[in-house]
């Protein structure tokens, strides 16, 4: 597997941050499948507060649970860690608790390949299946600047499970929004055993062939899902996207009690011809009306979709570390923002 060529070259092109959370887990990634140490430097140094934050912590110290890892530095403001895999240990089921409303979402970011990769090494030639990973994951399910935990389960699961070829699941057992928390997750991995990763190949995006969505509201009035849905409404009827004239969201509400706090979102994904899904999501915040956040994911779909790529600015970040240790070459013409194509 020639990651470390993969990443290096991500990093001398400049793509992405000193520190983020792809080079965050991409470093541990490189670290647990060649077995050796990664030293990570100047973490977040030019930020307001430098160094590790809580939800950063979490999910190093999950990933050095599953690898049975040496670690040095992990601590709140620590800017230089130091990790070690050993050997994963697969009797164990991982907990990882942000003790904020940090980005269950992001936490599998990070957990999700290493645990792909964690099967023990075969001693037989006709090896059973190794046991299933499973990590319970706390903080927040919907929260800003990350993705919400529905994206991972209805475009981001689809697409990788069907090209890549791996198994996993995600079981929601609460939500939570910000600043609370206290949403739970139980993420369940099927590791691959001598078994490469499928390449893909994403660049015929089709036809739009149907718009779905999910309003979920907690602890918040029924109301409240009427106004979002409203919001969506607004912004397709102004939208000028020719391909779009037949089509009308079917929009469900979902309606949860949480243990504290109160909170609600909506995620609305385009299915097309080919397979692809491109999808686009907004939560609550103070600032803004439900109609305000029914507009905004809504117009976030829409550019996505007017951009004309095979996904959406968050599905193309979380493809690229499974692209780049895929077996053969991958293409993918990418969605708004960041990127327009990319080979591998």
């Amino acid at each position: 597997l020639q990651v470390a060529y993969y990443f290096k070259k991500f990093y001398a092109s400049k793509i992405f941050t000193a520190f983020s959370y792809f080079c965050f887990s991409s470093d541990l990634l490189h670290s647990c499948l060649t077995n050796k140490p990664v030293r990570i430097i100047n973490i977040r140094a030019k930020r307001d507060k430098p160094g590790l934050r809580p939800q950063h912590l979490s999910g190093l110290q999950l990933v050095r649970d599953i690898f049975n890892a040496d670690l040095q530095g992990d601590k709140i403001g620590s800017e230089e860690i130091l990790f070690q895999p050993n050997d994963v240990d697969q009797n164990k089921t991982f907990i990882c608790d942000t003790k904020t409303a940090g980005s269950i979402s992001l936490l599998i970011q990070i957990a999700l390949p290493p645990l792909i990769f964690s099967a023990p090494p075969q001693k037989s030639k006709l090896p059973l299946p190794p046991r299933t990973q499973k990590a319970i994951l706390k903080g927040g399910t919907n929260v800003e600047m990350a993705p919400p935990i529905d994206f991972l389960i209805e475009v981001f699961r689809p697409i990788v499970q069907r090209v890549f070829g791996f198994n996993f699941d995600i079981n929601v057992i609460g939500r939570g929004y910000y600043p609370q928390g206290g949403g739970e997750v139980i993420l369940s991995v099927d590791p691959l055993v001598k078994q490469a990763l499928k390449p893909l190949y994403m660049i015929d995006r089709g036809k739009i062939v149907n718009i779905k969505g999910r309003v979920t509201i907690a602890n918040s009035p029924k109301e409240v899902a009427t106004k979002i849905i409203s919001g969506v409404t607004q912004a397709f009827s102004n939208a000028s996207v020719p391909e779009l004239n037949n089509i009308k969201p079917d929009i469900e509400t979902n309606i949860v009690k949480i243990a504290s706090g109160k909170g609600y979102d909506i995620l609305l994904w385009a299915e097309t011809s080919s397979g692809c899904i491109i999808s686009g999501n907004a939560v609550s915040n103070r600032g803004q009306s439900p109609v305000d956040v029914g507009k905004r994911a809504a117009e976030e779909l829409l550019r996505n979709i007017k951009h004309g790529g095979c996904v959406d600015e968050y599905l193309q970040d979380q493809l690229i570390i499974f692209m780049a240790i895929a077996e053969g070459k991958s293409q993918i013409v990418t969605g708004y923002y960041k990127f327009t194509f990319i080979i591998f």
